[in-house]
């Protein structure tokens, strides 16, 4: 967890910054869509993914990718996830976006818990509005 704040760091610098516009009103918004982000792309899409691809031809050893233990499931949930921030940041954005939700997704797989990846989401959403602002000040 400590090699995200200098990536949030970097990350701002490169010029992919948070708005600071209220920071009471930005920390809550930003802890909202963490965690609705979350419910929707891991507790719901990939978990059903999980499940489906569980009763399919894809069970077992066979679900994981590349065999570096990337499940099926969490590699399309990541693409979908980039994919649906591309409606709102620019493609290398969206692109950087992957490996963060590959970490997302797996800390749902191994933990078994939806607050683990929600609260590492608001984390680093948190440490990259940080940057921003200390990138933009």
């Amino acid at each position: 967890m400590l090699v995200a704040i200098p990536l949030s760091w970097l990350t701002a610098s490169l010029g992919f910054t948070i708005a600071v516009v209220s920071p009471a009103r930005d920390i809550v918004m930003l802890l909202l869509w963490s965690t609705s982000e979350e419910i929707v792309f891991r507790g719901g899409v990939q978990t059903l993914l999980a499940k489906a691809l569980a009763r399919s031809v894809l069970s077992g050893r066979a679900a994981r990718w590349s065999g570096i233990g990337i499940s099926v499931a969490n590699l399309l949930t990541s693409l979908l996830f980039c994919a649906a921030h591309l409606l709102h940041k620019p493609a290398w954005v969206a692109l950087g976006l992957f490996p963060v939700s590959l970490v997302l997704g797996a800390s749902l797989e191994r933990s078994g818990r939806l607050w683990v990846p929600v609260a590492l989401h608001a984390y680093f959403n948190l440490l990259l509005y940080a940057s921003s602002a200390l990138v933009s000040a």
